[in-house]
């Protein structure tokens, strides 16, 4: 089965789920505009639809509603990202989807009159998909377009199945106010464990298990 026929076997299980009609129109559209067969897209994707039943709003049209994407680059399950755009009409094009880079699987939309909610995929089953033979695959550097279609199926419908008390934190409404940062002065260093160096706590990065410098860990700023 080549990646086009795994979509579509996709496609069968979406029309197939519990969704709502209105729900698997859009997650088809996100699926060919994906491009693969994932959990993280589709994850999301409810998760958006649920922010937007949360707050009692439409799907934004124009740039009015926004994201805050709690995601980042470089790391695992960030096609999340995908399926926020699709299901809440928040979009990069129209600039109001926003990359917070904090590496987690959570986002806040935010509507028209500041009344915000965050929604967070559950620590246990993101940590049940890291543990997929989905991931495994991922970790041997198979691109996930040809990730073994069984695996990819299998997680996605699970994703499709699972109820949403049990998929996500729901935060309650709350008012939402864009607030300056202050950032405390670092007093602390540590040794980078691969170069030996001194280097501040806040510019430490962790890679398999390591405490590394920025340039040992080969991330960026």
């Amino acid at each position: 089965m080549d990646a086009k026929e795994t979509i579509k076997k996709a496609e069968e299980l979406i029309e197939k789920s519990n969704l709502n009609e209105e729900d698997k129109h859009l997650m088809v559209v996100a699926l060919y505009f994906h491009g693969h067969v994932c959990p993280a897209m589709p994850a999301a994707f409810r998760a958006g639809r649920t922010a937007l039943r949360k707050l009692g709003i439409e799907r934004e049209r124009n740039s009015v509603a926004k994201v805050y994407a709690e995601t980042g680059y470089h790391h695992a399950a960030g096609c999340v990202v995908d399926g926020m755009q699709a299901a809440t009409g928040c979009t990069f094009g129209k600039g109001n989807i926003i990359k917070l880079c904090y590496g987690k699987w959570a986002f806040t939309l935010v509507d028209k009159d500041k009344r915000a909610v965050r929604v967070a995929i559950k620590t246990d089953v993101m940590e049940k998909n890291f543990s997929s033979p989905f991931i495994e695959e991922r970790r041997k550097g198979i691109l996930p377009s040809e990730v073994n279609p069984e695996f990819a199926l299998k997680i996605f419908e699970a994703t499709l199945a699972r109820k949403e008390d049990e998929f996500f934190n729901v935060s309650e409404i709350f008012k939402f106010e864009e607030k300056e940062k202050k950032i405390e002065t670092c007093f602390h260093a540590v040794r980078c464990e691969n170069c030996g160096e001194l280097v501040a706590e806040n510019y430490v990065r962790y890679k398999q298990g390591k405490l590394l410098c920025i340039p040992c860990s080969g991330y960026g700023s």
